[in-house]
């Protein structure tokens, strides 16, 4: 009686085991898989799909945009990219951001895997819309509107922060942060930064 009770104990242990390895392999830890970044609603985030880079935290809500406005900056076309607080009289040029995939076969954007960022733009302005570190002898290098798909200037990815995310600069085994440098009151130009880095959410459109 006593070993009958020891070998169903044994096969009960097994069938826990075997049931524990294939929960593992389903949720991609065995396999490998880097963990899905979400949109706000709890959705993949896709590529090629237009979404909000949106800033948010107590009394201080902003959106990633393009920075552009005749009355404050003397130009009419999108320069750099900028997080602008709500309730700046600037007129944000077409914020909505979309991933570009660099070599990944899959439909939706997971952490730390490289990626193009690019904005949607307007027919008369002729910067490419991808997102590339500027070319700079300076101790600031920020992010503007000229890139290309094709270099290397203008591969990001996406960390995971929290229940948040940050964008990152460069292949995803050495990343460089990217941070914020003031311009104006509610107007932060987006540069690499290895001090700082801000937290940010996806609003799918």
């Amino acid at each position: 009686m006593m070993m009958k009770t020891a070998g169903g104990a044994t096969t009960i242990f097994r069938l826990m085991v075997s049931f524990l390895l294939v929960a593992i392999t389903a949720s991609g830890f065995v396999s490998g898989e880097k963990e899905i970044v979400l949109d706000t609603i709890g959705r993949p985030v896709e590529f090629y799909a237009p979404y909000h880079a949106y800033f948010e935290r107590p009394g201080a809500n902003a959106l990633i945009c393009r920075y552009g406005s005749i009355e404050t900056s003397g130009f009419s076309c999108p320069q750099r990219v900028v997080l602008l607080s709500y309730g700046r009289e600037l007129r944000m040029i077409n914020s909505q951001v979309t991933f570009i995939p660099t070599s990944s076969d899959s439909d939706v954007v997971r952490v730390s895997t490289e990626l193009k960022i690019r904005f949607q733009f307007p027919n008369h302005c002729e910067e490419s819309g991808y997102w590339r570190v500027a070319d700079s002898s300076l101790p600031i290098r920020e992010i503007v509107l000229t890139g290309s798909k094709s270099s290397n200037d203008t591969t990001f990815t996406i960390k995971k922060s929290g229940v948040s995310y940050q964008f990152a600069f460069g292949s995803a085994d050495k990343p460089t942060a990217i941070g914020l440098d003031s311009l104006d009151s509610g107007i932060q130009r987006l540069i690499l930064s290895n001090d700082y880095a801000f937290d940010i959410q996806f609003v799918p459109l």
